[in-house]
């Protein structure tokens, strides 16, 4: 499946090595050209960027808890549909409740959870589809531990300065190249979380997996998750989250994950 997408990896790592390169001249003159905090659009994606990385958890427990018939198998995916979702609900609730936000969270999440379940009751999986869709959820799990634990690690590693943070102490000195190491300090730039979290969303990629008619546009698949996070990825230039450098490394690790994933199951299928 992977051969499907040749032109399009190419295509996206010709565009990494580029914004790496303009970047690393041109990292800190980008952001103060584009710095507009108060932006409604760049403010909306701040809230909600992150989602498709949020879902996975609820929607792969719910197809695990449909898809598997031993109960211990069933139990386990109802804890990653309701842990996932209790996830989601302290991430919306930071965005959009001011006060309260734990306990709106847990109501939110939970509530979240259990709709997910029960939708989940109402939609007939083909058998022959079950085995497939239950491995493609299993990997999306995966997959977002091994994502956010990168990007965590990459973060506390190069200890660099947000934007923001230098426009508010008003000390530009304190600016580093993305090509610098700075170990572990406290701050957290590089490289960006809520781009890595819309770039989840090339997991969509799998869908080819499921059917023929998936097949067939497989290319969508491709481009609905980039659209999504580049625009998620500029917006955090204008909120002065992040730099060039830091998002376009925060989308590639995530790319870079999913391809890994279907690399691996391809050869799992060719084996079988």
């Amino acid at each position: 499946m992977i051969k499907k997408y040749k032109t399009n990896i190419i295509f996206f790592f010709c565009v990494v090595i580029a914004a790496m390169i303009t970047a690393a001249f041109y990292d800190l003159q980008i952001d103060k050209a584009l710095n507009n905090p108060e932006n409604i659009f760049a403010i909306w994606f701040r809230n909600t960027g992150e989602i498709p990385g949020r879902l996975i958890c609820p929607l792969a427990g719910t197809v695990l808890f449909y898809t598997y018939k031993n109960r211990l198998q069933q139990i386990a995916g109802f804890i990653i549909a309701m842990g996932g979702s209790a996830y989601f609900g302290y991430y919306i609730s930071k965005y959009f409740f001011v006060e309260h936000q734990m306990i709106y969270g847990l109501i939110y999440g939970i509530g979240f959870g259990i709709v997910c379940l029960a939708v989940g009751k109402y939609i007939k999986i083909p058998d022959d589809k079950k085995d497939i869709l239950r491995q493609i959820a299993i990997i999306g799990v995966i997959v977002m531990f091994v994502q956010i634990s990168a990007i965590e690690g990459l973060k506390y590693l190069w200890g660099r300065v947000r934007f923001r943070d230098l426009v508010a102490a008003n000390r530009f000195d304190d600016f580093t190249p993305w090509y610098i190491i700075n170990g572990i300090n406290g701050n957290k730039s590089f490289p960006s979380g809520h781009t890595a979290g819309a770039a989840m969303s090339y997991l969509l990629m799998f869908m080819p997996y499921l059917s023929d008619k998936y097949k067939k546009h497989s290319q969508m698949c491709f481009w609905i998750p980039c659209i999504y996070t580049s625009i998620v990825a500029y917006t955090r230039l204008v909120m002065g989250a992040h730099y060039l450098s830091d998002v376009t490394i925060g989308g590639a690790v995530s790319f870079i994950i999913v391809l890994t994933a279907i690399k691996i199951y391809d050869k799992r299928l060719s084996e079988s």
